[in-house]
């Protein structure tokens, strides 16, 4: 029997289990059910954002805003004659006046205020950025961290480069490119909630699958018959291929469904060349400062692939463990429990060790909305995605290697 027939018939004990296939139509349901109540209030407030791109373009400058601001007071003037200023004018609409108005004059009330609404924000963002002091945040760390030496000067190192990541976005006006406004907060909607929502159900998913797969003739008492056979304890090497395989499958629908859905209910159709480091992105105390100039589909495509790469990892680990367990729940709980720790105990080092205890793949996996971003606290460093991914592939190798060796010659009774 060829091998690839042998990883498809292992791939199918967990792809065709009951438990998985329930498993991932609850999950898709409350993805796309979280989906849809979130896009609730705010849906129809975020298309002016693509009309906006449509007929001014995706950048803007001093030139567009005041350009911007005479049509909307034309528009003002041709609405109410008593006004040729859209400010004055949204100064004077009461509650009274507005409700006393029929549906197709809220409509363009509301039309109105949104667009001074982003003409504003934008007309204030070289005066915030101008504001930022990344400097004081260096000293801030330093002292909270309480770090000196070595670790101090690390840090200081990496403070001077996110500086001058800030002043090169300041100086080719990076941040000027049009997006959903930041209280709407629709790249935390997007990464914070929808996808973290989809890596956490990745790794549900991934440990049992990756357990059924590794613990599925101990389990049906076959271990005697099977691993004494020809292929016998090679059958291993399959396991773990068919373990990774079965991983990227479960995550198609599981990814593809909830952002097909997303994409449907907001339309990102002008923006998905728009920079990360988008002014109008600046949601909390400070902006999304990126390493490098990265547009939403590259930030998109790119977080996809970390959360792939991690969950592929985690499959790898929970193979080694499924070994010494030979319980599918146990290993399953174990897992969660270890990741959870992992999380956790982060947070309880000290000095330049909080910083290197947050390479670790939970920290990486729960916070997808801070990806590549020098403003992210204990994940600030330049490449941090990628020495987590590396580490943790060299840890899953000797882990899954050593993992072979043992069970080449250990009793399989």
């Amino acid at each position: 029997m060829k091998s690839m027939q042998i990883t498809w018939f292992e791939m199918k004990k967990a792809l065709f289990s009951p438990t998985i296939l329930i498993l991932l139509v609850l999950f898709t349901a409350f993805n796309i059910f979280t989906i849809i109540v979130d896009s609730s209030g705010i849906k129809n407030e975020l298309t002016i954002v693509n009309s906006i791109v449509d007929t001014y373009g995706n950048k803007f400058n001093h030139q567009t805003l005041n350009k911007m601001q005479g049509d909307l007071n034309a528009a003002v003037q041709s609405f109410d004659s008593q006004y040729n200023d859209a400010s004055t004018f949204l100064e004077s609409m009461s509650d009274e006046k507005y409700y006393a108005a029929s549906l197709e004059k809220q409509q363009e009330i509301d039309h109105i205020a949104l667009m001074q609404k982003y003409i504003s924000i934008g007309s204030s963002l070289d005066s915030r950025y101008a504001d930022l002091d990344v400097s004081e945040l260096k000293m801030d760390s330093i002292k909270h961290d309480r770090l000196t030496g070595f670790g101090a000067k690390l840090i200081e190192n990496q403070y001077d480069l996110l500086i001058e990541r800030l002043d090169r976005i300041i100086e080719t006006e990076e941040y000027k490119e049009w997006f959903f406004a930041g209280d709407y907060r629709m790249h935390s909607e997007l990464f914070r909630t929808v996808i973290k929502n989809i890596a956490i159900q990745g790794v549900m998913l991934v440990v049992l699958l990756t357990a059924m797969i590794t613990n599925y003739e101990y389990e049906r008492k076959t271990q005697l018959v099977i691993f004494a056979a020809k292929k016998g304890r090679q059958l291993m090497i399959n396991k773990l291929v068919a373990s990774l395989f079965a991983t990227l499958i479960v995550l198609v629908p599981l990814f593809g469904l909830a952002l097909a859905i997303f994409f449907t209910v907001y339309d990102y159709s002008g923006l998905w060349q728009t920079n990360i480091s988008s002014g109008f992105n600046w949601e909390y105390q400070l902006p999304y400062i990126t390493w490098w100039p990265i547009e939403f589909w590259q930030y998109l495509i790119l977080t996809i692939v970390i959360l792939t790469g991690i969950l592929l990892i985690i499959s790898g680990l929970t193979f080694s463990l499924s070994t010494f367990i030979r319980n599918s729940y146990v290993t399953w709980i174990l897992s969660i429990l270890l990741f959870i720790s992992m999380f956790i105990a982060s947070g309880f080092f000290k000095g330049i060790w909080v910083y290197i205890a947050h390479l670790n793949l939970s920290v990486l996996l729960l916070n997808p909305h801070m990806y590549f971003n020098g403003v992210s606290n204990y994940m600030m460093f330049k490449h941090q995605e990628i020495y987590t991914l590396m580490l943790w592939f060299l840890i899953g190798l000797f882990f899954c290697t050593f993992t072979f060796k043992r069970f080449a010659r250990k009793d399989i009774v």
